[in-house]
């Protein structure tokens, strides 16, 4: 993952087609008869601050008791899961308030952790960033898991068909990562998400594609584990149902401003091969452009002939 060290929620950007990822918003160049929907595409405070709502979910403390679980290491990798970019830079009250740590915690975390080279520091020696034994680490797992790059060519093609974001997300957690995102060839409205970008389970459609293909037991306690770190359990299981139910139906379910309100999607489990980790994919948009109907009539359709293509020459199973 040598670009999941930029995971970071932003604003709008605009852009042209290539692989990678920006922010977590929505540019707005878009066609002067869609200008009153494109005014309405403005940044969230929820967008805006959702990597931090995640970190603080995913909080450092064993589970059930765990005698095995070392909560000095557990708090360590929190800290470094608070950088929403990689050439952000972060002061020990900042990660502090991120986390949800203590100070004096996080102090004695970030000189270590600068000891070691996951971290490095501004030349005042008050501030951290992401070091490079944590690139290390992305491109050893890039190299141990060729599927992105077996899915690569077949989703791009799809990114330029719809003309939206295809990402590829892998289950972390109470989080959908960011593996790998496409954009069409001449793509003009462009989300911003980065790789390495976390979407909440309890409110994607990438989240309710990655819980549909748990099986019953792993399902019904990331269920619970949803339901403790604050999700709407009502909420969670009628959504849920529906996904569960287009999926299995459709193989596709649809999420209309499920993660934010001017952001439509349409999204489907995906298996590697050998049931190397929980996949799955999405395509995303504007709302203005990407309506249910779409969505249902054409995306979804195409999401799911491309999966099929993948299928039949073995690439998933």
């Amino acid at each position: 993952m040598a670009q999941a060290m930029a995971a970071r929620a932003g604003t709008v950007t605009r852009g042209a087609a290539k692989d990678g990822v920006a922010k977590g918003g929505v540019a707005k160049d878009a066609p002067a008869n869609d200008a009153a929907a494109k005014d309405s595409l403005v940044e969230d405070p929820s967008v805006k601050h959702a990597a931090v709502d995640i970190v603080k979910e995913e909080a450092a403390e064993p589970e059930d008791g765990d005698r095995q679980f070392v909560t000095a290491l557990a708090r360590g990798l929190q800290v470094l899961r608070a950088f929403r970019d990689a050439a952000e830079m972060l002061g020990n009250r900042e990660i502090a308030s991120r986390t949800g740590l203590p100070k004096p915690t996080v102090s004695r975390l970030t000189h270590t952790l600068l000891s070691l080279g996951y971290l490095v520091h501004d030349s005042e020696g008050e501030r951290y960033g992401l070091g490079p034994a944590v690139l290390a680490l992305s491109s050893a797992f890039l190299r141990q898991n060729s599927f992105p790059q077996m899915v690569k060519p077949f989703l791009q093609d799809l990114a330029t068909a719809v003309q939206a974001h295809v990402a590829l997300g892998l289950l972390d957690g109470l989080s959908s990562v960011y593996v790998q995102l496409w954009r069409g060839q001449g793509q003009r409205i462009v989300l911003s998400s980065e790789v390495g970008y976390r979407l909440p389970l309890a409110r994607s459609a990438m989240g309710m594609a990655t819980l549909s293909s748990l099986d019953e037991t792993e399902r019904a306690a990331l269920m619970l584990r949803l339901r403790r770190d604050g999700a709407d359990g009502a909420r969670l299981d009628e959504t849920y149902r529906r996904c569960a139910d287009e999926i299995a139906t459709h193989g596709f379910c649809v999420g209309i401003g499920i993660w934010h309100q001017d952001i439509n999607a349409v999204a489907a489990p995906i298996q590697a091969p050998g049931g190397r980790g929980q996949f799955a994919l999405n395509i995303s948009g504007p709302a203005f452009l990407l309506t249910e109907e779409v969505l249902r009539t054409d995306t979804g359709p195409r999401l799911m002939e491309t999966i099929g293509r993948m299928r039949a020459l073995g690439i998933v199973d």
